[in-house]
């Protein structure tokens, strides 16, 4: 595994400070019942099957629920290339604002 591990409370000024993308990776109904703002959803399930396109020069910012699908979507995508950091303690833990809806 080539990623490291912040607390999900870091994800916004992580974020920031490397220009990343904030990857949702839960199922679709979970990402649109509420997601970290800013948050693109890629589930586990699709980066299993090799559903990727994502951009290779951008730091992506992985999150789940509580940090297991996450743990293993960064394994995936680092393991093809990716720039990946890892969130611990997911949703459940996370102290900010949640975005309903989205694409």
């Amino acid at each position: 595994m080539r990623f490291h591990n912040i607390n999900i409370r870091n994800i916004m000024a992580e974020a920031l400070n490397k220009g990343g993308i904030i990857v949702d990776v839960r199922e679709r109904e979970e990402f649109v019942s509420g997601h970290i703002p800013m948050a693109i959803n890629l589930p586990l399930q699709k980066l299993r099957q090799g559903n990727i396109s994502m951009p290779r020069g951008k730091v992506l910012i992985l999150y789940c629920e509580t940090g297991g699908r996450s743990t293993a979507a960064a394994s995936i995508l680092s393991e093809k290339g990716y720039k990946v950091i890892n969130t611990v303690g997911g949703l459940k833990e996370y102290r900010g604002a949640l975005t309903k809806g989205g694409r």
